[in-house]
């Protein structure tokens, strides 16, 4: 495939799975030129992942994926946990989500890799090389260049930049030189996913730890069911995929089972690594090839779009100019942690999963049971606050000082809430498109595709120059009960909506107040008008508009 690009691409990604397109989508859509390298030639057919939060469909929504993807999906599943005799120890469902989507819901990987694969090979600024091996990495303090074999032939690529989203048998980790840290589960198991299934069963994950043969069941829609069962180790992986066998396994599931219907059977060990580090130099580390993990807890797909959609915006802004090295630093520190948190987080459920041992397994029953009659042990549980989303306050966040305002539904360094809010006066979402100009719609619409700072109850005009500079948008948001929010429009240039219930606007101060939200809706920032200066030196620190400013061609 000839480059289309002149000049030189700025960003090449390596790998086309979901991580990785997602990540080259996002790049893309905010005009950098980029390069997906894949060793295939079509997205993948097998039913891998099969978990998906609340985040990540936010960031597909961005990407105009999520509607197809629900429709396809079950949504707001749980989780239960049986124990000895099939007697069920816990039943948990995620607490419902703040932003705007279902918190967990069972998906079809296959569906998404396609939804993802042909809006890459549509994208007018994405170029997508299929049937291409990546075979050397160099790097050098302008870029990067990657040596591949592709279709017609030897080729040679540049970039400013390079994302490594290949897998974890990462061809990028290993040619730059990172250690994968963690080890091996020693248990295999054996994963079959199936199709036509006549049962109609409750939308929750099962994980049956019955002592004997741990096993999960996961149902989808449309007919399609996954069962996992522990293998031991005497039994020979081979033996145990094959059309007996797997038959004798489905036969309480299954009694009469149509070959057909058999999608995949395949062993597989999981894998609780990191990587040492998920920088080195221009080149970046996402998804499996950052990080290696059981899928007890779902957690090993959202993972990597969060490391996707993070990346994704700092190079964005590394390519338009002013995004310093802390900046870029600030992807390890805000990935990695939490990353490594799910990872112990699912080795863990593993275990208790895992029990066989008579005395483990009625320790563990009788610790769950005793556990569940403390009122918060059983909230904790019951709500899943054990899988707790990411934190970035480490990051790219101004920490509050005895200044700052604190409100009860925002947080420095979490994730926005995404309430729905009404605009005012006809105002147009902030892509300019007229399909929620006159009716409700998630905040998310009219933010944008950048950074953001929302005047709460109050025009976010006459602030420092800093937050025009680097392209931000301004939005007012009014509670519901403001009397006068219906009939004062926002200041010029300020997309001006308010709540349909009351939520970022509770407990409001008396005087103004003002968040600043990254591109990924992470909020980097909440101040008042005396404390705008420090945000503003503390953010440029991150984002210097003034290097971006020197960057912009003259008129």
């Amino acid at each position: 495939m000839i480059n289309r690009f002149d000049p030189e691409r700025e960003v090449i990604v390596v790998g086309a799975g979901p991580v990785g397109l997602t990540a080259a989508l996002l790049l893309a859509d905010a005009g950098v030129r980029t390069t997906v390298v894949e060793k295939a030639t079509a997205p993948g057919d097998l039913p891998r992942a099969i978990s998906l939060q609340d985040e990540s469909f936010r960031v597909f929504d961005q990407l105009g994926i999520a509607d197809a993807l629900k429709a396809e999906s079950l949504l707001d599943t749980g989780s239960r946990y049986f124990g000895l005799g099939e007697q069920l120890l816990a039943e948990a469902r995620p607490v419902p989500s703040r932003l705007g989507h279902p918190a967990k819901t069972q998906f079809d990987q296959p569906i998404l890799e396609q939804l993802l694969f042909d809006r890459a090979l549509a994208h007018p600024g994405l170029e997508v090389l299929l049937g291409t091996e990546a075979l050397r990495l160099s790097q050098d303090a302008d870029g990067v260049t990657l040596e591949v074999d592709s279709p017609e032939g030897a080729r040679t690529l540049t970039a400013r930049w390079l994302i490594g989203a290949d897998g974890g048998r990462s061809f990028t980790r290993s040619a730059l030189g990172i250690e994968l840290m963690g080890s091996t589960q020693p248990q295999r198991w054996i994963v079959i996913d199936l199709l036509n299934e006549p049962v109609q069963r409750d939308p929750f994950a099962e994980f049956h730890c019955d002592g004997e043969r741990p096993y999960v069941l996961v149902p989808g829609i449309n007919g399609r069911l996954r069962l996992e069962f522990m293998l031991f180790d005497h039994e020979d992986g081979d033996e145990m995929t094959s059309p007996d066998v797997i038959r004798e396994l489905l036969r309480p599931f299954r009694p009469s089972l149509d070959p057909a219907d058999v999608r995949r059977a395949a062993v597989y060990v999981a894998h609780q690594r990191v990587a040492r580090s998920y920088r080195s130099g221009r080149a970046f580390l996402a998804g499996d090839a950052a990080h290696l993990m059981p899928p007890f807890a779902g957690q090993g797909l959202n993972a990597g779009i969060r490391d996707a959609s993070n990346i994704a915006w700092k190079l964005i802004e590394a390519v338009r100019g002013g995004a310093t090295e802390r900046l870029l630093d600030t992807y390890e520190t805000e990935r990695r942690a939490h990353g490594a948190k799910m990872m112990t987080l699912s080795r863990r459920i593993g275990a208790v999963v895992m029990a066989t041992h008579p005395l483990a397994t009625r320790a563990r029953d009788l610790t769950v049971q005793l556990l569940r009659k403390a009122p918060a042990v059983h909230a904790y549980l019951a709500n899943m606050r054990f899988v707790t989303p990411p934190d970035y306050s480490e990051g790219l966040a101004v920490r509050p000082d005895a200044r700052s305002a604190h409100l009860p539904g925002v947080t420095v360094g979490r994730a926005l809430g995404q309430p729905t809010v009404t605009p005012v006066m006809g105002v147009l979402p902030a892509d300019g498109s007229p399909g929620t100009a006159d009716r409700a719609a998630g905040l998310d619409a009219f933010l944008g595709r950048g950074w953001s700072v929302i005047g709460l109850g109050a025009d976010p005009v006459g602030l420092d120059p800093y937050f025009t500079a680097i392209g931000a948008t301004l939005v007012r948001l009014d509670s519901p009960h403001g009397p006068a929010a219906a009939v004062q429009p926002g200041g010029a240039g300020v997309v001006h909506v308010r709540e349909e219930r009351e939520t970022l606007t509770a407990g409001l101060p008396a005087e103004p107040v003002f968040v600043v939200v990254r591109p990924d809706h992470y909020v980097a920032a909440v101040f008042t008008p005396g404390d705008q200066d420090r945000v503003v030196q503390e953010l440029r620190t991150h984002l210097d508009d003034r290097v971006r400013a020197a960057r912009q061609p003259t008129a």
